[in-house]
C-alpha cells in the first residue's frame, strides 16, 4: 500500500474544507490520542483508511476507522460498549460461524481458499453446495424449477419498468415468485435445499431484464447456472465466458458476515422463509457499500476513454465523496484478492478487447497515482466490459453470487436457534 505523506503537525489543519465523514491528521491523532508516529503505524498496518487525492495537501482519513480503532483498543467499558462494537468494522462483538473465514488472501469457504475455487475452474453450483453443506460435490446439476401460470404475468409488468435499482429488480422477482407459490412458498418445493436452487433460478433470468431489450430467460434443460446466466446476459456460452462468469460467482459466493448477510440472518432468526430472508437481503444490498457502488464504479470506468482522464474523474469523486466507488475494501489494504483474481483472468485473455483492455490500464493507473486498491466491484466492472455484458451486470453479478452465501447463512441461523436482536444503548434526554 503507499503511504500517505507525513500527517499534519498537531498545531495545524488543512486549509480546504472535506467531507464529514474525512477528518484530517490533528483531528485523527487528538481523537485516538497518540502521536503523528502511531498514526502512521496504523494506517500502515491497515486499521485506517487514508485517501489522498491531491498529493500537495494532506491526507484525510476515514472518520470510521478512527471511531472504530478507538472503540476497540482505547476503551475499556466492555459491557457499555459491547452493543456498538458488534455494529462497528473491526468491533471486538462476534456472531460464531463455521461458514467462512476472511484473511489476507481472501475470504475462505469451509476452509477452501475462494481464489484457488476460482482460478481452479469450480463451478458455481459446487460453490453452492459446499456453502450449504461443507462438502464439495465432484458435480451439481440443479433441475430447471417448473414456472407457476400467474410468474409470466409478474415478469411481463416488472419488465415495463426496469429502470430503478439492480437489487430491487432482482428482489421484486424473488417476491413475486414466492407470492405465486402459495403460502408455504418454501414448502411448496417440497424441501428447503431445492427452494434454494429455484431462487437462484429465478435470479439468474431476471438478469437478463438488464438487456436493451429485456427478457426474463431461463435456464435450458441441462444448462448450468452460467450458461443460464450467459443467456440471459446476450452473451456467448464459451469455454472463456463461463469460466469468466463461474469465477466471479464463487468469488462473490461470500463474505462472512456482511450487512445484507446479516440481515438474513437477523430475517431467518425471526422465522422469515427463504423468500423473505433474501428479499431482505437484496434490500441492504441496495446501498453505495455494495449495489450502487458496484453500478457507480462500472459506470465511471465505461466512461473512461484515457487512463489520465479516468484518474482524474476519480480525483475529482475523492474530493466530494467519503470513499471511491469500488476501491480501498477496508479489510484488504493492499488490494482485494477477489479483484486481483479476477483481473488476472481477464488480462490472460488472448480475446481480450480494446474496451477491456484500456479498463485494465485504468485500473491500473488509479493504483499507482492515486493508490487507490481494485476492490470486487472494480473487478466486477472490469470483467463486465471485458465480457460485453450490459450496464448495471456488477451489481447482479455480486447479488447472484452472495446468494449462495446467504442461504448458507440462513441455514446455519435456523440451526442456531436465537432471535438475533442486538440492543440499544438510550443518549437522549
Amino acid at each position: 500500500m503507499n503511504h500517505p505523506p507525513p500527517p499534519a503537525s498537531p498545531g495545524s489543519r488543512p486549509a480546504a474544507s472535506h467531507p464529514a465523514d474525512l477528518i484530517d491528521a490533528h483531528t485523527a491523532m487528538a481523537t485516538l490520542g497518540v502521536k503523528a508516529q502511531t498514526l502512521y503505524a496504523y494506517v500502515s498496518r491497515g486499521l485506517i483508511r487514508s485517501i489522498n487525492p491531491d498529493r500537495r495537501k494532506a491526507s484525510l482519513y476515514h472518520r470510521e476507522d478512527i471511531e472504530a480503532l478507538q472503540m476497540r483498543g482505547r476503551t475499556r467499558r466492555a459491557t457499555d460498549n459491547a452493543a456498538q462494537r458488534a455494529l462497528r468494522v473491526g468491533g471486538g462483538a462476534v456472531m460464531h460461524s463455521a461458514i467462512t473465514q476472511i484473511g489476507e488472501l481472501g475470504p475462505s469457504y469451509r476452509g477452501q481458499l475462494a481464489t484457488d475455487l476460482a482460478l481452479n475452474g469450480l463451478v458455481f453450483e459446487q460453490c453452492a453446495e459446499l456453502l450449504w453443506s461443507g462438502l464439495l460435490p465432484t458435480a451439481s446439476t440443479w433441475q430447471v424449477p417448473d414456472v407457476p401460470p400467474v410468474f409470466p404475468e409478474f415478469v411481463r409488468v416488472v419488465r415495463r419498468n426496469v429502470g430503478g435499482g439492480t437489487q430491487r429488480l432482482l428482489a421484486l422477482l424473488v417476491e413475486a415468485w414466492a407470492s405465486c407459490l402459495g403460502s408455504d412458498a418454501e414448502m411448496a418445493a417440497s424441501v428447503p435445499i431445492i427452494a434454494a436452487r429455484n431462487v437462484i433460478h429465478v435470479m439468474t433470468g431476471a438478469i437478463g431484464l438488464l438487456r436493451p431489450t429485456p427478457a426474463f430467460a431461463w435456464c435450458g434443460r441441462g444448462q448450468s447456472i452460467a450458461q443460464g446466466l450467459a443467456r440471459s446476459l446476450g452473451v456467448a456460452a464459451s469455454e472463456e465466458n463461463l469460466r469468466w462468469l463461474n469465477a466471479a460467482l464463487v468469488l462473490c459466493a461470500d463474505h462472512e458476515l456482511a450487512p445484507a448477510t446479516f440481515a438474513a440472518r437477523i430475517a431467518a432468526s425471526n422465522g422469515a422463509d427463504i423468500h423473505a430472508c433474501i428479499s431482505s437481503a437484496l434490500g441492504a444490498s441496495e446501498g453505495f457499500s455494495t449495489g450502487l457502488g458496484c453500478n457507480l464504479a462500472e459506470h465511471l470506468l465505461r466512461s473512461a476513454r484515457t487512463p489520465k482522464g479516468y484518474v482524474a474523474t476519480l480525483a475529482r469523486e475523492a474530493r466530494q465523496k467519503q470513499s471511491l466507488a469500488g476501491y480501498n475494501h477496508s479489510l484488504y489494504p493492499r488490494g482485494d484478492p477477489r479483484a486481483l483474481t479476477l483481473m488476472a483472468l481477464i488480462a490472460d485473455s488472448r480475446k481480450l478487447g480494446a474496451q477491456g483492455a484500456l479498463a485494465l490500464r485504468c485500473i491500473q493507473a488509479a493504483r499507482e497515482q492515486l493508490g487507490a486498491e481494485p476492490g470486487l466491484g472494480i473487478g466486477l466492472a472490469a470483467l463486465a466490459i471485458a465480457g460485453g455484458h450490459p450496464p448495471r451486470t456488477p451489481a447482479a453479478l455480486m447479488s447472484l453470487g452472495r446468494c449462495a452465501g446467504w442461504i448458507a447463512h440462513i441455514y446455519e441461523q435456523r440451526m442456531a436457534g436465537f432471535l438475533v436482536r442486538p440492543r440499544a444503548k438510550y443518549v437522549g434526554l
